[in-house]
């Protein structure tokens, strides 16, 4: 499947707000309005060879098309997602079927005011419009639901993968590609279309399968922040496979050090230190990894400022992606509870990386990590005004401190069964609450992992 470029879906979106605009301006058929239609049919007819719909709309207060997201849209774009916001459409699909004519008559229902998306959904249906559905505000719901499960597909996919590969290469095998780039790209496109469920991901942990559960969060992390850069795909992948891989060497090391809980002596220490220079050796045997994985792999452990390991390779040139990876490894590391030491809740981690940004970390990832996470990152346990205790499961990006939460407690500290979704701000302003302290989820015996793994309604 084939990513639609940034030009394409921003045309795409530029003559759905003129033709929409165009209604009011020009009758039915005229070539004013006819020529923008039929190059909307075109571009739609076209990006559908290589896949079976086309999504555009708003989440989470951001236009998009497909992969693409228009963080600074132009006039007629940010029109345009004002347009769908008050007619309740959360999001578009073009299916096969689109005609031109059909695609006339939804830009003139869209363009009607007073009509809602329930109302343009019958109008539709009535005058036999086909290739075209709405995705209603009552309809958001369940599309989120639909992602997070593809999500926690993917995650668990990713887990067995990453498993068997590290056991091929205990064993001597060098193994294969295929699979774990299969998930990589599946990955890097739900990053790129809902990087905030990706997130969520990464809050799922697994004490006793730590390695593989820790290198599928970089990856997955490291994904997240590629997608708020607005990597291309390839850059995209290269990212995720990096993280997947960057502690594939770790299989050399003996287990005793791997796993012992004290400090490391400075022997230990040195042996594992090693893992950066036999993952790099790993991964350069493997067909089909590009050389900037290994590139990336060797030199996670450099620091921004050059004081890391390995020591001889400090004045290699390394590119982005070793300093994603770098970034991701560390949040994961230290909000993961370990025989010796206690995890960081996600914002005290934030906090953290902020404090080690412009030495140990690059300042600009960093930056980027704490934009897309938001005031409350993903994972944190919160005490709303009104008593409730819920988990943030996904950033506003408008709005930083109100996100969307799961409640678990509900006022009176009752434990509830499902998981309550619930914006603090919604699309229109209105307040449902504010969060008035971050909470220690071991406290309230909360299960972060399994809460944000959980469907909630």
């Amino acid at each position: 499947m084939s990513e639609i470029g940034e030009d394409v879906a921003q045309r795409l979106a530029t003559l759905l707000s003129g033709a929409i605009k165009g209604t009011s301006l020009y009758p039915a058929g005229h070539p004013a309005t006819l020529g923008p239609l039929q190059e909307m049919a075109s571009i739609v007819e076209k990006a559908l060879r290589t896949r079976p719909e086309i999504g555009l709309g708003v989440v989470d207060g951001v236009f998009f098309v497909e992969e693409q997201m228009f963080y600074t849209p132009s006039a007629g774009i940010e029109e345009l997602a004002v347009r769908l916001q008050d007619r309740e459409i959360n999001g578009i699909v073009f299916c096969p079927g689109v005609a031109v004519d059909g695609l006339g008559r939804f830009v003139t229902l869209l363009g009607k005011s007073g009509l809602k998306a329930d109302e343009i959904t019958a109008e539709m249906t009535s005058q036999g419009i086909t290739g075209i559905s709405l995705i209603t505000a009552v309809d958001e719901e369940e599309e989120e639901i639909r992602r997070e499960e593809a999500c926690l597909r993917t995650h668990q996919e990713a887990l067995e993968s990453i498993e068997q590969l590290f056991r091929d290469v205990e064993q001597g095998r060098i193994p294969g590609s295929d699979r774990i780039g299969t998930i990589v790209r599946e990955m890097a496109s739900l990053a790129v279309k809902d990087p905030a469920a990706l997130l969520a991901l990464s809050m799922i942990k697994d004490y006793d399968n730590y390695t593989f559960t820790h290198s599928v969060n970089v990856g997955v992390i490291a994904m997240a922040i590629a997608s708020h850069l607005q990597y291309g795909p390839e850059e995209m992948e290269a990212v995720g496979m990096a993280g997947f891989l960057h502690d594939v060497g770790k299989v050399r090391v003996e287990k005793s050090i791997l796993n012992k809980p004290g400090k490391l002596t400075p022997g230990e220490f040195e042996a594992m230190k090693k893992h950066t220079e036999s993952g790099t050796e790993i991964i350069g045997k493997m067909k089909g990894i590009s050389p900037k994985v290994a590139q990336a792999v060797l030199g996670h452990h450099i620091g921004y400022n050059r004081k890391g390991y390995p020591e001889w390779a400090r004045e290699m040139p390394f590119t982005a992606i070793s300093e994603i990876v770098a970034a991701a490894d560390c949040y994961d590391a230290i909000t993961t509870v370990r025989v010796y030491q206690k995890a960081l809740n996600p914002r005290e981690a934030i906090t953290h990386l902020q404090t080690i940004a412009g030495s140990y970390l690059n300042g600009n990832i960093v930056a980027t990590l704490r934009e897309m996470m938001g005031e409350y990152p993903v994972g944190t346990v919160v005490r709303l005004d009104t008593n409730e205790i819920a988990v943030v499961y996904r950033p506003n990006l408008k709005e930083s401190h109100a996100p969307k939460v799961k409640i678990v407690l509900d006022a009176s500290g009752r434990r509830l069964a499902v998981p309550l979704r619930r914006k603090l701000v919604d699309d229109k302003g209105n307040t449902y609450a504010r969060i008035v302290a971050v909470v220690d989820p071991l406290v309230k015996n909360i299960d972060v992992a399994a809460c944000l793994s959980m469907t909630a309604r």
